[in-house]
């Protein structure tokens, strides 16, 4: 399809057009009216106790939530692309089922669950309290940041196929050995946006929060749930658009050191092709004494030994 140079910027202006509209405009409104009043002002919004302690608890919910994403989604992702069983199909709708139900019905669904009066219920007269507390706050997040880590790396897992992990295996490399060789370097890049997209979700979610918050300053109040107190019950709107800039700074730091980590990482392999053969990863499991000696294949021929 032969596409005009007209019609390309004409595609390119609509794009560039809508993007203004729905984030820059706004976002640049959220940063002006932040540093509106002075730097000094916006300073004491985002320094008082409320604030520091809505941002220690966020970072501590993402602090809880990434590494179980990783873990739990990467072994999800191997079982749904490399696996078959009965019930896949179903498996693949539960891990999507964050997307289609309301963060909200997620919040009723754990009170419903771990509530006073849930399924779950008894366990606050041991002293452990899930609901209107922190535990509950992690649950909620974990549940509507559950199919980032697994639908980022699926489709890489698809498209690399299973042919070098068969040949490490088939060279006798156990199979620790051939997910930290070649497996995880070969969805290091899907994982990584996994992992971003979780971040910021975690950061922003306030629905399922919510609903499973005692929404105490100090106690079970993080950024989001400050930037709405502040709005809605304060009526500062001023310190309600501080609390939301220093919320778009943390998720932006995450990006740009996540964006760091992926180009150090690059610049580490050296040789792409020597990590991912199976043969290097059999012989540096070896013992010094089992080690391949290559210096046959150096030799002249005929040469003896």
């Amino acid at each position: 399809m032969i596409v005009s140079r007209w019609t390309k910027y004409g595609l390119r202006t609509v794009a560039l057009v809508y993007l203004t509209i729905l984030l820059v405009i706004p976002v640049g409104l959220i940063f002006w009216r932040s540093f509106e009043p002075g730097l000094g002002q916006f300073w004491e919004w985002i320094t008082t106790p409320a604030a520091i302690s809505a941002l220690q608890l966020s970072l501590i919910i993402v602090a809880i939530v990434v590494p179980l994403n990783v873990v739990f989604g990467v072994l999800t992702a191997l079982a749904l692309a490399r696996g078959r069983f009965r019930g896949k199909g179903l498996m693949q709708a539960v891990v999507d089922l964050p997307f289609a139900v309301s963060p909200v019905v997620a919040g009723v669904a754990l009170i419903a669950l771990w509530g006073s009066q849930g399924w779950f219920g008894g366990i606050e007269s041991l002293g452990f309290r899930v609901i209107f507390g922190v535990p509950g706050m992690v649950l909620a997040t974990l549940f509507v940041t559950l199919p980032f880590v697994v639908r980022e790396v699926e489709p890489v897992l698809h498209e690399i196929g299973t042919e070098q992990e068969e040949a490490a295996a088939t060279l006798g490399a156990s199979a620790w050995q051939t997910f930290w060789r070649i497996t995880l370097p070969a969805i290091r890049w899907g994982l990584t946006y996994g992992v971003v997209l979780t971040i910021a979700r975690s950061l922003g979610e306030y629905g399922a929060v919510t609903m499973v918050s005692s929404n105490m300053p100090g106690v079970s109040q993080t950024l989001t749930l400050l930037v709405h107190s502040r709005y809605t019950d304060d009526y500062n709107e001023y310190g309600a658009y501080a609390a939301a800039t220093l919320l778009m700074m943390v998720a932006i730091a995450a990006l740009v050191i996540m964006t760091l980590i992926e180009r150090r990482s690059r610049g580490r392999v050296v040789d792409a092709g020597a990590l991912m053969a199976p043969e290097a990863i059999v012989e540096a499991s070896l013992p010094d004494d089992e080690a391949v000696d290559h210096t046959d294949d150096e030799r002249p021929v005929g040469e003896k030994r």
